[in-house]
């Protein structure tokens, strides 16, 4: 049953007309890419990697994950519980031969799959356009798909996280604009207003974008202005799937101790 769900909602996701202007909002950096890099003045597979790392790190982490792309995804997942209770369609949705696990799992991974068409179609769209700068051909794809894909995990989980929040959020809020809104605003208080706090030393590495550094730095090997992130990979990797976790866990407390009136 959560896989007619999960299908269900992945189709209704990738049908929306928001969902389409949020890819056309991904897309932008890379539309401003083919206009604007520099003059290719080295060709081949190895200068197409290095090129690739910097440009997706940079764009990672000023754009796509930045303020925009946190937005874009708490958008996107605050409507996944918080549109089914607001419309009453929840309690239908209790009725069926489903638990009220597979709900929330189910639920989540489509808005996850959403995310990454959202943000998978930008970075193979900047690898294949790379390939074809370059001249790489087939030799500079399969040297830069390990990158792109590694991108697209760091930002399924840390989008992932903010996510899960959006999607407890939505179970408190039940609807899906103060979700978003609420969602939003404690992400904003944590990054940006928390950290001001004179006992809070460089704040600079509470905030999402600069967490995509750390990531990246262990992976995209060729870009040495990621060493400038300081902090332990893995650490970051554990406390975010451990911050999905609890949320999904928390918002399925939720959902068990809500009422839903007829």
């Amino acid at each position: 049953m959560i896989g007619v769900l999960y299908s269900s909602e992945v189709s209704r996701i990738l049908r929306a007309r928001r969902f389409k202007v949020m890819l056309a909002a991904m897309l932008l950096p890379v539309v401003v890419y083919f206009f604007t890099h520099e003059e290719i003045t080295e060709y081949g597979a190895k200068a197409l990697e290095r090129s690739f790392q910097i440009v997706t790190s940079e764009f990672m982490v000023n754009f796509w994950l930045g303020v925009i792309g946190q937005l874009v995804a708490i958008i996107l997942m605050s409507d996944l519980l918080a549109s089914e209770i607001d419309r009453g369609t929840i309690r239908l949705l209790l009725t069926k031969p489903i638990r009220k696990s597979e709900i929330v799992f189910g639920k989540f991974l489509a808005g996850m799959t959403g995310i990454a068409v959202l943000f998978g179609v930008p970075y193979l769209v900047l690898q294949i356009y790379g390939v074809l700068l370059y001249k790489a051909g087939l030799e500079g794809f399969r040297a830069t798909f390990d990158e792109a894909l590694y991108a697209l995990g760091v930002t399924l989980l840390l989008l992932g996280a903010l996510g899960a929040l959006a999607v407890l959020l939505s179970v408190v809020v039940s609807r899906p604009l103060y979700a978003s809104l609420s969602a939003f605003a404690l992400v904003f208080v944590a990054q940006f207003i928390l950290p001001q706090l004179p006992f809070f030393d460089n704040p600079e590495r509470f905030t999402l974008n600069y967490q995509v550094g750390v990531l990246l730095k262990s992976h995209f090997t060729l870009h040495a202005g990621l060493d400038a992130y300081k902090g332990e990979p893995r650490m970051t990797a554990l406390f975010f799937i451990g911050s999905i976790i609890a949320a999904l866990l928390f918002t399925l407390l939720g959902i068990y101790r809500k009422e839903y009136p007829d």
